[in-house]
């Protein structure tokens, strides 16, 4: 697998000049739908890329082995749950674009609670559409989920059939705010994402390794937990405990990430 990678020089230019977006790395626990507009700008410059890179990682190597799969499709649907400012979005993409050149239409539905982050993403979103031959439709949810009751809301919204479903680094927020008391996020918001999947589709959740000091667990022993519980199979899966990805733009060389990481398929 691929694991270090450029951000493409139109992106750098985009993210860092046009919205004015700041590096600035911290390791503390991420609770992005708090953030205000500065916040989000300094996420858009730093988290940005290394979704980015992981999930072109991620996806590209998945799509190298299953390129057979999923070479006739025309139109892809896609989830993304908590898409904050759209880089694994893009990371996706850019995926798709080397393998699968025949792609024509890519429909994608993108919630987040953070309403400063959902305009970034339309705005990245709308950038990178005029530079691809696929036509993009995008919708937005705006939703800020505080229980089960706010998640059976998105669950009434949101149609059926995705090909692919994902959430980087979100479910760790629920986690870190307790929104679904002492139930595992991980197994919750599965068994509610897996009907939503097709037959034949893919979820992918990508989230940080780091010990959380709301649940006091390891959030991979967490993730491995939530999903075992689930009806799902993992295909695919980080070797070890995490696997560190590495991304180079105009405001850092090699910017480092460690992620757990698992592709999930309902079982057939």
């Amino acid at each position: 697998m691929i694991t270090d990678v450029y951000l493409p020089q139109w992106l750098d230019e985009y993210i860092f000049t046009k919205l004015h977006g700041s590096y600035c790395c911290s390791n503390s626990d991420m609770t992005v739908i708090d953030w205000d507009r500065n916040d989000v700008l300094n996420y858009i410059g730093t988290y940005f890329p290394r979704s980015y890179a992981e999930a072109f990682c991620i996806y590209s190597d998945f799509f190298r082995y299953h390129v057979g799969d999923w070479y006739d499709k025309e139109e892809l649907s896609v989830f993304d749950f908590g898409c904050g400012t759209g880089g694994e979005i893009i990371g996706l993409l850019e995926a798709l674009k080397i393998y699968f050149s025949n792609m024509k239409f890519v429909n994608i539905c993108a919630f987040d609670g953070n309403s400063y982050a959902l305009r970034l993403f339309e705005k990245v979103v709308d950038a990178y559409s005029l530079r691809t031959n696929v036509k993009i439709k995008c919708r937005i949810i705006p939703i800020v989920i505080d229980d089960f009751y706010d998640l059976n809301i998105l669950d009434s919204i949101i149609p059926n059939g995705f090909d692919i479903i994902m959430s980087f680094k979100a479910i760790c927020e629920f986690v870190t705010k307790e929104r679904f008391e002492q139930q595992n996020a991980y197994n919750y918001i599965v068994r509610n994402l897996l009907p939503k999947l097709n037959s034949e589709g893919i979820m992918l959740f990508v989230d940080v390794t780091s010990y959380n000091n709301v649940s006091q667990e390891w959030l991979p022993k967490m993730m491995d937990k939530g999903l075992e519980e689930a009806d799902c199979q993992v295909i695919r899966r980080n070797e070890g405990y995490n696997q560190t990805f590495t991304v180079s733009h105009s405001r850092r060389k090699r910017d480092v990430s460690k992620v757990a990481w698992r592709i999930i398929q309902k079982f057939i």
